[in-house]
């Protein structure tokens, strides 16, 4: 997957982030991306840590069911991952339906 620069910069977790853009830029994937990266990489990180907040609940819907598409495809094709990033992303999967990836209003 080709990232211009700006979607490769928003995937540092260094800092919090808000992503705006036109429909049909990629932040749906950047999105997808970053949260599951986080998850993978921080061990002490929990559900309960990390909000994803979209505008609408249709929006929300895709992104909670592209996040889960993510783990599974990284867990079934990244030989490269550690046993701990998949333990990682195992508990990621577990606790996703608890995550809190909606709106606010």
């Amino acid at each position: 997957m080709l990232l211009t620069p700006s979607q490769t910069k928003a995937l540092s977790t260094e800092r919090h982030l808000a992503i705006t853009a036109n429909a049909g830029s990629g932040k749906t994937r950047v999105l997808v991306q970053r949260y599951v990266d986080l998850f993978e990489r921080y061990g002490d990180l929990t559900t309960r840590n990390v909000a994803a907040i979209t505008f609408t609940e249709n929006a929300a819907s895709e992104l909670r069911s592209r996040i889960s598409n993510e783990i599974a495809d990284r867990l079934t094709n990244s030989p490269g991952t550690t046993p701990e990033q998949r333990a990682r992303l195992r508990g990621l999967r577990d606790s996703l339906p608890s995550a809190f990836i909606g709106t606010i209003h």
